[in-house]
């Protein structure tokens, strides 16, 4: 779960998501706007004369707006226009300072916490659902390593069982050579012989190739490098699952990440079609500001005559609109909706599918558990079995060959135990990967936010 690469690349889906959120919370950032404005002209004033009206004037303007979660927009400004020219009237030198905040609520299309924070909600479901799906992707990541484990580890006992059938080879080999010479066998069934301990040589050969390949591709799913050691623990004997129908199909109905990405899903649809209807309002808002402003020669006096408040200014009103067909609102609107529909049917689907899972899991495990019992019995009848024809090749009622294929089934046997319990421990994981319980049940907790800092780790 640390170390597999393809899951480290799945942390980066939450974390990008996340910053989609960010991105739609800036609608709350407030906007600082500065103008500094300088300018100037000469003019002749009349054809015939040769005076020139030389104007200069300059402005420094501050402003700022931001967006309430009413869905109004506030703004405050301060102006500070001057100018001067060279006519030597009493305005040919004045600044007029003025300070004015504005209101603008919409009162029907737009109005409400919902509407103007759709963008974030269904950003925040996106993540949710990212996250959602990045757990799905641990739950079969968590299932491949799992099933590896017990993959490697019937490998190498089905390698031991094949080196211990050539020992058992090499030994009927080496007692036929010993009672050829003494006499008491024919010479022909050293052939039996060799060719037993070569065909057990052949497939001890396959064995340690099966073993390596399954450890390797072990190595790949836990990120090691090649040719790394695993010291894998023997598994403990078969533990005792609830197999229970009812419960197990309670925490699949909770925990699976399909379930819970699909719901979430359904959320986001429905909240759009929520906020869709809102939009297919009329535009109604209501405006209002109010100012103070100042007038003087100088900017100074200006300011204080500002100050006094003695020429106000305002204005309320209100701004109606609405389109002449409203067919995009009225699109996505229904497409909302028919999504939502969508995604009801598709939980019903996704929740049948996880019951059928779940049955199927529990008549596999019982199947397999009784597999086990006869995989033991079969074991226990192959050793009596090659018991007995070792001895009645000692007193010549039994050939080499006869000794040959009867420990050739004791392995047979052997293999088909070992391949019993993993079948077994395979079914364990497919029934707890259909109740979604399978990373609690090797106590793997991940929070959301550790999803998203090891996808930011993964950049360092």
């Amino acid at each position: 779960m640390e170390n597999n690469l393809s899951l480290r690349a799945g942390t980066f889906a939450p974390a990008i998501s996340s910053t989609d959120v960010r991105h739609a919370r800036a609608i709350y950032n407030p906007r600082f706007t500065a103008l500094l404005d300088h300018k100037g002209s000469n003019t002749q004033v009349s054809p015939n004369s040769f005076f020139v009206e030389r104007k200069r004037s300059f402005d420094a303007n501050l402003s700022a707006d931001v967006l309430l979660s009413t869905g109004a927009t506030a703004s405050a400004s301060f102006a500070n226009p001057w100018q001067k020219d060279n006519l030597g009237t009493s305005f040919s030198r004045f600044a007029e300072p003025q300070l004015s905040l504005s209101l603008s609520q919409p009162i029907l299309q737009g109005l409400g916490r919902e509407v103007t924070e759709r963008g974030i909600t269904v950003a925040v479901f996106s993540t949710e659902s990212a996250l959602a799906g990045w757990r799905a992707q641990a739950l079969s990541v968590s299932g491949s390593a799992r099933d590896g484990y017990f993959a490697v580890i019937k490998a190498r006992e089905n390698l031991q069982t094949r080196k211990s059938s050539l020992a058992l080879a090499q030994e009927i080999h080496a007692g036929n050579e010993a009672r050829v010479r003494a006499g008491v066998l024919a010479a022909v069934e050293l052939l039996d012989s060799r060719l037993g301990v070569a065909q057990r040589e052949k497939d001890l050969l396959d064995a340690e190739k099966n073993a390596l390949d399954e450890a390797d591709k072990l190595l790949v799913l836990l990120h090691l490098p090649p040719r790394t050691e695993l010291a894998l623990s023997q598994p403990a004997a078969e533990e005792a699952v609830d197999r229970s129908e009812e419960n197990a199909l309670k925490k699949a109905l909770d925990l699976r990440p399909d379930l819970q990405q699909a719901r979430i899903t359904l959320k986001s649809q429905e909240f759009s079609a929520k906020v869709g209807r809102n939009l297919l309002l009329p535009s109604l808002s209501l405006k209002g500001s109010a100012g103070v402003s100042g007038l003087a020669s100088d900017y100074g006096s200006a300011v204080d005559d500002m100050k006094t408040g003695k020429y106000p200014s305002w204005s309320v009103g209100v701004e109606f609109a609405y389109p002449l067909g409203n067919d995009a609102a009225e699109a996505d609107l229904a497409k909302n909706r028919l999504l939502a529909g969508q995604s009801r049917v598709q939980i019903q689907s996704l929740e049948e599918s996880a019951g059928l899972e779940v049955r199927q899991a529990i008549r596999n495990l019982e199947t397999r558990e009784k597999q086990i019992a006869v995989a033991k019995r079969g074991v226990e009848l192959a050793e009596a079995r090659f018991d007995s024809y070792v001895k009645r090749a000692k007193v010549g009622l039994a050939t080499t060959k006869d000794v040959l294929q009867v420990e050739s089934d004791l392995t047979a046997a052997r293999e088909g135990l070992t391949g019993a319990r993993a079948d077994y421990q395979v079914g364990v994981t497919q029934f707890w990967k259909s109740t979604g319980e399978l990373l609690e049940r090797h106590g793997i907790r991940i929070e959301d936010r550790e999803i998203e800092t090891m996808a930011w780790k993964g950049l360092q």
